[in-house]
């Protein structure tokens, strides 16, 4: 089974001169838990963040709202391409103990994220599939 099968098809990103509040909007908005940080106009990823880098690096450490993500996002983000195997990307996910990968295309375009509760339902299709 293939990444595209499985994966939250996403074209929501964050870039990296946004607030922690505009990005914790956008989560709220587009229903998701994490945001690929990308630079407008050129489409390269550059980082990802979280609901939880939200909480643990702004918030709990009291920082403003305004902070930009480009001083909280995680820096050069793991990726995976749409056409990985689900079960190699599951290994490497928990090699690198990651929860999220952001999933790109042959063009390193962002198509989506998969998580780690994405694949396992992946591998009990898989299993059963005749």
């Amino acid at each position: 089974m293939r990444v595209k099968e499985v994966m939250s098809a996403q074209i929501v990103t964050a870039s990296p001169g946004d607030t922690a509040q505009s990005a914790a909007r956008l989560m709220l908005e587009a229903e998701v838990g994490a945001l690929p940080v990308e630079v407008p106009g050129v489409g390269a990823i550059v980082g990802i963040v979280t609901d939880r880098d939200i909480v643990v690096s702004v918030l709990s450490r009291g920082l403003s709202t305004s902070t930009t993500v480009a001083e909280f996002m995680t820096v050069s983000p793991e990726l995976c391409n749409e056409d990985d195997d689900t079960a190699a990307v599951a290994a490497r996910m928990r090699e690198l103990g990651v929860r999220r990968l952001v999933v790109a295309n042959g063009e390193r375009r962002v198509v989506g994220i998969v998580s780690l509760v994405d694949l396992p339902a992946a591998e009990e299709a898989k299993e059963s599939a005749p």
